[in-house]
């Protein structure tokens, strides 16, 4: 028989986005219940959960150029920057030394927590106040009080189950076994909290320390900023705030501590240094007192001064001498060696009054001669006298010029004398300048250091007095309104995040590892040439068309089943009117539905009025006759096939529907030892060709293909083959050993029928968009939520 052209057109062969996605919208119930799900969740996270805000305060760090009463030295110095190390200021504030300080001043180590229902709240204004004693440095770390009150006083018990009962009037009382003292706050703040309970965590100092250093951040505000803003999260914004600014005040006490304490010593160092500069500076003017004393010093300069004027009068005055002696040693020679009546040399430059009168008047009795040898002659007794005379006076001049010479040279031996020791004077004045430099050099220093150490001392004394501030508080502690944990907006979109994602990757999993045949894109994904004929829905339980007058959704899909078979066996080229048609039913594995389809499309056919016989072929398995309460020992095929003697109308059972209708059912009969070759007989063939003339349609339920070969063997004798695969049920690879029995011609004019169909899947927008109109739609399976939503 030639192959049916009749096929179902498929628009996509590739990924379908749209296909996938309505995968998931199908299975919108569970998202919404997880979405809820996970809503609810956090709806009671959010109500249990404690929430934390963040508190922030901000502080300005002062360097020393900020607190400085001097003014700036120049125009530069307005623009200079902070010479404030910030980093070291944030170890500062972090310090264990700095937060233990607050720690003890706010007692953290102690916590308060008010109980509740469900959960506790920590609490920081309490009407009670614990004092704490030395035996509460001794308890075990985190351990607890449970503090009731009632209206008598306070009902404390320990976490071992040990108990104290205080009355409010000997809240001072010491019990021995309890580590600390509670008082109250008013009593009328008593009288507001009776009957409630608080939960009191003691801590050591040094892990209440540990837990705020890490609670702490201390960051810049900028890059360029000398600002830093301290913060910490918590649940109670009064105790937070106070941390923050009980911080920021310990953190200026040690600022102000330090800067006292710098101050302090500075004056301390000053003061010793007093006391020995003090001796150092008598030291150096005694020195200089005695070196001026020992060298005749009185100013350095001046007696270098009146040193210059005696060093250069001592040489004038040598040189002086040494010229009036060689003017002395040069009259005498010409006194010695010149004619006695020549005139004397005058004037020469001789200082002696008596030398030049006695010259003066020598001179003038010489010339008196002369005149008188012009007037009188030579021989004149005149002449004479005056030639004695003239020889007395040279005599007296040479005595006179021998006389101031020897004078002269002990006035020029006294006189280089005294220039010897002005130039030994002179010489020893820049060793004794250097000298005296030297140890006026050493009183300016210790002098110069002598004043700015007591400028330094009375800067220190003003800085302690004054005390100014290290820090400059910005803002003091502010707690945001806005929670940092938990945030209402993320918990909830996290939720909603996570009962859309969870069930998505769910059905995405059970997609991908999903192996089963759905609907009839995955038949057709698989065999683009073998036709769908139809698509029948999921029903829970085996169910049997009533007769031709069903209007059921399973009546109707089998009136489009039959359709489409008469569609097919009329576009045969084999095609003989009047002649009956013969429909085999079978599939790949038992429970994909075969035997359902075949009674249905029998019982469908009777509607046409036409002339069906239904024969179960399948001797392994035969499952007709549980649906017509026959029993499973009934005579049937394989009875007929195996016994020539019998006569197959002797076989046919009548099954009368309620409308009157009735169907002839030949029953597999007994299972044969051998049906393979019980079916290649001959006698199969021959009773088609009987029954062909008799009936109009002969429906076979025939064996699974995959499972044994008797289908094979009869499959040339159908004019079409009716493949049933399951919906959910046949594994998509099944479909790879179909499809090479149809391809190596093992089965001819072969069409797919899907079943066990969900109703929402059937035939696209066919059934999407009111297929059941007009017919009993209580015959359809409805999923629960429907069911629940359209209950009445």
């Amino acid at each position: 028989m030639a192959k049916t052209p009749y096929y179902l057109s498929n628009d996509k062969d590739t990924f379908n986005i749209k296909e996938e996605a309505v995968k998931y919208i199908r299975n919108w119930p569970w998202f919404i219940i997880t979405m809820f799900l996970f809503i609810s969740i956090a709806f009671f996270y959010l109500k249990y959960t404690s929430v934390n805000y963040k508190t922030v305060g901000k502080i300005k760090i002062l360097d020393d150029s900020s607190k400085s009463l001097e003014l700036p030295n120049g125009i530069y110095s307005l623009f200079e920057s902070s010479k404030v190390n910030l980093e070291n200021e944030i170890e500062v504030i972090k310090s264990h030394r700095l937060l233990e300080n607050v720690v003890k001043k706010l007692n953290l180590n102690v916590t308060y927590f008010e109980e509740g229902t469900i959960k506790s709240k920590e609490v920081w204004i309490t009407p009670f106040k614990i004092s704490q004693i030395d035996s509460i440095q001794k308890l075990p770390e985190n351990q607890y009080f449970i503090i009731e009150i009632n209206s008598n006083g306070y009902n404390i018990s320990k976490s071992e189950t040990k108990e104290w009962k205080i009355d409010t009037h000997r809240l001072d009382s010491v019990y021995s076994d309890l580590p600390f003292l509670i008082k109250n706050t008013s009593d009328s703040t008593i009288k507001k909290h009776l009957g409630k309970k608080y939960k009191v965590v003691f801590s050591s100092i040094r892990q209440a320390t540990m837990k705020l250093s890490s609670k702490l951040k201390v960051n810049h505000v900028g890059k360029s900023s000398d600002i830093l803003s301290l913060s910490t999260i918590g649940e109670s914004n009064l105790k937070s705030e106070t941390i923050i600014n009980e911080i920021i005040n310990q953190f200026d006490i040690d600022g102000i501590l330090d800067r006292q304490l710098l101050s302090q010593r500075t004056i301390d160092f000053v003061d010793g240094r007093f006391v020995f500069l003090t001796k150092e500076l008598d030291s150096i003017e005694n020195n200089k007192k005695g070196f001026k004393q020992n060298n005749n010093l009185s100013d350095i300069s001046l007696d270098t001064e009146y040193t210059i004027v005696r060093k250069a009068n001592t040489f004038d005055e040598v040189l002086q001498l040494e010229t009036q002696l060689e003017i002395a040693k040069l009259l005498g020679e010409t006194l010695d060696n010149q004619d006695i009546f020549n005139l004397l040399p005058a004037n020469i430059g001789l200082e002696n009054v008596g030398i030049n009168g006695l010259i003066n008047d020598f001179n003038l009795e010489i010339n008196h001669r002369n005149k008188i040898i012009k007037s009188a002659g030579i021989n004149n007794p005149i002449i004479l006298s005056l030639e004695n005379k003239l020889i007395k006076l040279k005599s007296n001049i040479l005595k006179s010029v021998i006389a101031y010479e020897k004078q002269t040279k002990t006035a020029l031996k006294k006189a280089n004398k005294v220039n010897h020791k002005t130039n030994g004077l002179f010489s020893g004045i820049p060793k004794k300048e250097k000298i005296l430099r030297s140890i006026e050099r050493q009183q300016h220093i210790k002098e110069t250091l002598y004043i700015l150490l007591l400028e330094k001392r009375e800067e220190a004394a003003i800085n302690l007095a004054i005390t100014s501030p290290s820090i400059k508080v910005v803002d003091y502690a502010i707690t945001s309104s806005i929670p940092i944990y938990p945030k209402k907006v993320n918990i909830y979109f996290i939720a909603l995040s996570l009962g859309f994602i969870l069930p998505f990757i769910f059905f995405y999993i059970l997609f991908f590892i999903d192996s089963k045949i759905h609907n009839k894109e995955d038949i057709v994904l698989k065999n683009k040439k073998t036709p769908v004929s139809g698509e029948i829905p999921f029903f829970k339980d085996r169910k049997i068309l009533k007769g031709t007058s069903d209007n059921s959704v399973l009546s109707e899909s089998f009136r489009l089943l039959r359709t489409n078979i008469d569609h097919q066996l009329s576009n045969q080229s084999d095609f003989i009117e009047n002649t009956g048609k013969v429909i085999y039913v079978t599939s790949t594995i038992k429970g994909e539905g075969k035997t359902f389809t075949s009674i249905n499309l029998a019982v469908s056919y009777l509607a046409l009025n036409k002339k069906i016989i239904l024969i179960g072929a399948d001797f392994r398995n035969p499952q007709v006759h549980s649906y017509f309460n026959v029993t499973k020992m009934a005579k049937g095929l394989s009875n007929f096939l195996n016994d020539t003697q019998i006569e197959y109308e002797n076989l046919i059972v009548n099954h009368n529907f309620s409308d009157n209708s009735n169907l002839k059912i030949l029953l597999s009969g007994n299972i044969p030892p051998s049906p393979a070759e019980l079916l290649s007989n001959g006698r199969f063939e021959q009773l088609l060709q009987k029954l062909k003339k008799e009936y109009d349609y002969i429906i076979v339920d025939t064996a699974p293909t995959i499972l044994v070969t008797d289908t094979l063997l009869i499959a040339p004798f159908a004019d079409t083959i009716i493949y049933v695969v399951r919906s959910r049920y046949t594994d998509k690879k099944l479909l790879t050993y179909t499809n090479e029995l149809i391809e190596s011609n093992k089965l001819g004019n072969v069409s797919y029928l899907l079943n066990g169909v969900i109703p929402s899947r059937l035939y696209g927008y066919n059934y999407n968009y009111g297929y059941n109109y007009g017919y009993d739609q209580t015959s359809l399976k409805k999923p629960w939520y429907s069911r629940l939503f359209n209950r009445q």
